[in-house]
């Protein structure tokens, strides 16, 4: 018995490896119908549902296989199945258990970063960052993470010094030096910000296609990153289309119309940054430019 239980698991995983999930499925439950207590079989089968986004499915299987042998890889697995299936209290709960079992489980920080953004715990959100950032300095999702959550709640100077500490490690990134540039731009650093405008327009190719870079830029651990931005672009959308509708009345009623002061024209500048359109985020820009110095005092030399 024991050798035909090994020898359908041992087919099960050659199949699972090459892809063959219909096949494997069948594989694993074979061996369950023989064995419902092999663990391995239960882990197994709970990793072919989750790849196929079968988060229902791959739950009480990855349940069962931690009960049976409680250990980080079960554990872990059951709250990211949990966490896709909109579980995400029980999600954490389990993330913080499979920290008990490695305390420096990077991918458990990582996931309960996203979990406390998805609940609006911003608190929580930033240590759990911060605690990437201790266990690994250059890890790539955090610092990007930091620089996003940190850009989203006004928190400039921080921002701005997560974003050029990625960009020195990880340099190429369109949509952290797009974010950069308005951050410069908000400091009142009209002219580094305009620089760094004109020198993506010029060199970064996926400068102008800011929806696929987007999508190609991320992996599924920079989520926390990758939801920011999105949130900024839907922002911005929204922003563009009220801005056209009022320029489109302004036709019919000129004397209503006026003109964005220097921090409307600072957000219309990102707006057409992360709509592909860096020609009229560099002129609202240059707008803005003009309107600060126009409000500001004469300083004396």
């Amino acid at each position: 018995m024991a050798q035909e239980i090994q020898a359908l698991f041992n087919e099960a995983v050659r199949l699972e490896r090459n892809g063959e999930w219909d096949r494997a499925e069948s594989q694993y439950k074979l061996l369950l119908e023989k064995d419902p207590n092999y663990h391995l079989a239960l882990q197994n089968l709970g990793v072919v549902y989750a790849k196929q986004g079968k988060h229902a499915e791959a739950i009480p299987l990855f349940s069962k296989a931690y009960k049976l042998h409680a250990n980080v890889k079960n554990c872990y697995n059951l709250a990211v199945s949990l966490y896709k299936h909109e579980e995400t209290e029980k999600a954490i709960s389990f993330l913080k258990q499979t920290l008990t079992f490695e305390k420096k489980f990077i991918s458990a920080h990582l996931l309960l970063a996203q979990a406390y953004q998805k609940l609006g715990n911003d608190e929580k959100t930033e240590v759990y960052l911060n605690n990437v950032i201790k266990i690994e300095p250059n890890h790539k999702s955090a610092l990007g993470g930091l620089a996003m959550f940190y850009y989203e709640r006004n928190r400039f100077p921080e921002s701005l010094k997560m974003i050029e500490r990625y960009l020195i490690l990880y340099p190429g990134n369109a949509q952290l030096k797009i974010i950069q540039s308005e951050i410069l731009a908000k400091q009142g650093n009209y002219k580094a910000s305009a620089t760094l405008l004109s020198t993506m327009v010029k060199e970064d190719v996926g400068f102008t296609n800011f929806n696929e870079s987007l999508q190609a830029a991320w992996k599924e651990e920079d989520e926390v990153v990758h939801e920011s931005l999105v949130r900024i672009q839907s922002k911005a959308k929204l922003k563009l289309k009220e801005f056209q509708t009022k320029l489109e009345l302004s036709k019919e009623n000129p004397e209503e119309f006026s003109p964005p002061d220097a921090q409307e024209a600072l957000d219309l500048s990102l707006l057409y940054l992360f709509n592909g359109n860096p020609e009229k985020a560099m002129q609202y820009l240059v707008f803005a430019q003009k309107m600060k110095e126009k409000t500001e005092p004469d300083r004396l030399p």
